[in-house]
């Protein structure tokens, strides 16, 4: 069972006689390109929600070494389209995951044990729309901190490909979102 968070919003809105700028029939119109069909970088990623972390699951061949994990990961998902998926149980086109790699650093004080996140490393958002992508999805890898625009990876990538084969839940891993994994259907 999906919980309506939005219900007070709507009620408000229908008393106000406002539109609601959160989504539409079409999609969640939150994502913005530039003239050339890169997406732009958010600017509001202080309001995504977590949807989970890892350690040591960037994308390396060698082994798990528990001194030197490698990065942190944390999976966000922009505001509207997870109250979006509360409400209706699915994504609407226009849901984004962003995918933000740190390095993992012990050195800090004050810490007890145990690794924190160090410097931003790489970041990647995974836009589904099957309104605009062939692949009804796409995603777009930010390099290195400071990028503001990046165009989207080749259809047909081993992330689309990777996505589609393991994800739980309509290619994206809510097996590893405790934030939302509890409200799909086992």
């Amino acid at each position: 069972m999906h919980r309506n968070v939005l219900a007070p919003t709507l009620a408000a809105a229908a008393l106000l006689g406002t539109a609601l700028p959160l989504f539409a029939q079409d999609g969640l119109g939150v994502a913005r390109y530039t003239d050339t069909g890169e997406l732009l970088y958010p600017d509001d990623l202080d309001r995504w929600v977590v949807m989970g972390a890892n350690l040591g699951s960037d994308y390396r061949e060698d082994p798990f070494d528990p001194a030197a994990p490698g990065t942190i990961g944390v999976v966000q998902m922009e505001p509207a389209a997870y109250d979006y998926f509360l409400e209706h149980g699915e994504y609407a086109d226009g849901t984004m995951f962003l995918l933000s790699f740190f390095g993992a650093e012990r050195n800090s004080d004050p810490q007890l044990q145990g690794f924190v996140q160090g410097d931003m490393r790489i970041q990647e958002i995974h836009l589904i729309d099957k309104q605009r992508f062939t692949e009804g999805r796409a995603f777009f890898v930010y390099q290195r901190p400071g990028m503001t625009s990046v165009e989207k990876v080749a259809d047909g990538s081993e992330c689309v490909q990777c996505h589609m084969a393991e994800g739980d839940f309509d290619g994206t891993f809510t097996q590893f979102y405790p934030t939302i994994r509890h409200l799909l259907p086992e």
